[in-house]
């Protein structure tokens, strides 16, 4: 295997490390202000990258069109999805039973795919045409750009919610002690309200993007839920740049592990990171240990 072929497993490595990096942002984010680990994000990537192809064959629009149709149909779904489902659930339920919550939630979304998609694989044409760019013998897909763009736009764009409004401060604080911010008057509600839009919108982002380079069918809703907690919790729940880095560093180590050995071995060489991880780092890599006093 020459330089140019690494370099290309790499790269390939790394772009759908974008994507399992904008699974984990969404899960961090809702863990952050919620403690619910929803497991459900992965289901909902692959409902919107199938609803992405389904509006591209009816409005026949440009593929920027439809991403922000999808961004918009999933940020307010996501939020009805915590009104409907999870405040209920979080209000009545140990976080166990949240958890397993989720996971209905989860196969939920892959019987309505099966109902409404059926059981054969989707994908879309590129968002901005399907030659590749060719550097130095490495070629690099257009679609790239789109998914790597959208990672850098949602991480930037949630950067500066958090640190630059008023309402990331309240987001920031509520993250901290839920309790504590009720009291000072902080509506804890709202928050999650709004973190499970935003989490939606990531949702649509990552579906969205990477349908072009892949094929998605009912039955893949498992895989992506699975790489996404793995890779939050490879950097540590609650932790944005630990989100990004676990989503990297998967998306690399199941490259590598794929090209030289299987796809199969790639899978069990991630659980085995995370369990290695684990028990080096119980946090994560950006995670916090909290101490508890007594």
């Amino acid at each position: 295997m020459n330089m140019v072929d690494s370099i290309q497993v790499v790269l390939g490595g790394l772009i759908v490390g974008c994507v399992y990096a904008l699974i984990a942002v969404g899960m961090s984010l809702i863990y952050s202000v919620s403690r619910i680990i929803n497991l459900a994000q992965g289901g909902f990537v692959v409902l919107a990258a199938l609803t992405a192809v389904s509006l591209q064959q009816r409005l026949g629009t440009s593929p920027f069109v439809v991403l922000v149709l999808v961004v918009l149909i999933f940020t307010v779904g996501l939020g009805a999805v915590d009104i409907v489902v999870m405040r209920p659930a979080a209000r009545r339920a140990t976080p166990d039973q949240v958890l397993l919550v989720t996971v209905g939630v989860l196969q939920t979304i892959g019987g309505l795919l099966l109902l409404l998609w059926g059981s054969l694989p989707y994908t879309m044409q590129p968002f901005t045409g399907a030659k590749p760019l060719v550097i130095g013998g490495v070629k690099i897909a257009t679609q790239y750009f789109w998914i790597v763009g959208a990672l850098a736009l949602a991480v930037a764009g949630l950067w500066f919610l958090l640190h630059r409004t008023g309402l990331g401060l309240t987001m920031r604080a509520t993250a901290q002690n839920p309790e504590a911010a009720r009291l000072n008057g902080v509506d804890v509600d709202r928050v999650r309200l709004i973190a499970f839009g935003i989490s939606g919108a990531m949702a649509a982002l990552a579906g969205a993007t990477v349908i072009p380079m892949t094929f998605l069918q009912f039955d893949t809703v498992t895989p992506y839920a699975v790489t996404g907690f793995i890779a939050a919790v490879i950097g540590g729940l609650g932790s944005t740049a630990g989100a990004v880095a676990g989503g990297l560093l998967l998306g690399v180590l199941e490259g590598v592990f794929s090209r030289y050995t299987s796809s199969s071995l790639a899978e069990v060489a991630a659980i085995a990171v995370l369990i290695i991880l684990l028990l080096l780092r119980p946090a994560g890599l950006f995670g916090r240990v909290s101490e508890v006093r007594r």
